[in-house]
């Protein structure tokens, strides 16, 4: 179900878990000295009303989850439960999948993210877009100067002030009534709590390496098993990843 963090110290670090069933989502992998994603098949042709100008995806390639060669962050999660703001196909309303494409593809910056945030409602993902039985979305993006932002649909957006920030599958800017022990697994509260220590103990220097360490902690497995994981790193330009929580087996792809 997701679990993604960003740190901000002596190098500004991203980290994303990506927990999937296997069905659920059709996904590819795409690195170039562009951008480092993960997205899926689009096609705006299928909706069969006027689509707004501010749609575009490129090569039918839905850019999900990543980050760009300008230090430039996204992940959108399923935000488990949560109802509010249904997706809409109209001109005063935009999908947060596409937000998330634009920071990715370098089309928009976090602040002009956030300017449109207050200027259309954001909505979450169309039905169907991924097979889960709560299709509610929420995003974390950054960028390579240490902004952090945190986008709901239904609850509107935040700026992050703190060095770092956890998101995994419950509302951060409206918490469930029913949050507790009991339902912690299905949230991610447990994922969240473990990256959420391990990034108040850490100090300036958070490395790489530890960043690893944290995706490492927080993997899942059976079902809804970690399938891709990735690291970037805006001071070393490079991301490491690896594939079904191999984490002794870490690639790189290094923007030149």
């Amino acid at each position: 179900m997701c679990t993604t963090f960003i740190h901000r110290g002596n190098d500004v670090i991203f980290g994303f878990n990506m927990d999937i069933n296997v069905g659920a989502f059709r996904y590819d992998i795409y690195a170039d000295q562009d951008c480092f994603c993960i997205g899926c098949p689009a096609d705006l042709h299928l909706f069969h009303d006027e689509i707004p100008p501010f749609y575009q995806v490129e090569n039918n390639f839905r850019k999900i989850h990543g980050v760009n060669r300008q230090g430039a962050f996204a992940a959108c999660l399923n935000n488990m439960n949560f109802h509010k703001a249904p997706f809409r196909l109209a001109a005063d309303a935009c999908s947060l999948d596409q937000l998330t494409d634009d920071v990715i593809s370098g089309r928009r910056t976090l602040k002009e993210v956030s300017e449109f945030a207050g200027q259309v409602e954001i909505v979450t993902l169309p039905g169907g877009a991924v097979a889960v039985p709560n299709p509610g979305f929420h995003a974390l993006m950054g960028d390579e100067d240490g902004s952090i932002l945190v986008l709901e649909p239904g609850n509107g957006y935040t700026v992050v002030q703190k060095k770092y920030a956890v998101m995994t599958n419950f509302p951060l800017l409206e918490l469930p009534t029913d949050l507790t022990d009991a339902t912690a697994g299905f949230y991610g509260r447990d994922r969240y709590d473990t990256a959420l220590e391990m990034l108040r103990k850490a100090g300036d220097g958070f490395t790489p390496e530890a960043a690893l360490r944290v995706l490492e902690a927080t993997k899942q497995t059976g079902r809804w098993a970690t399938r891709v994981s990735f690291v970037y790193s805006c001071r070393e330009k490079t991301v490491f990843w690896c594939l079904e929580g191999a984490f002794d087996s870490i690639r790189t792809h290094h923007f030149r």
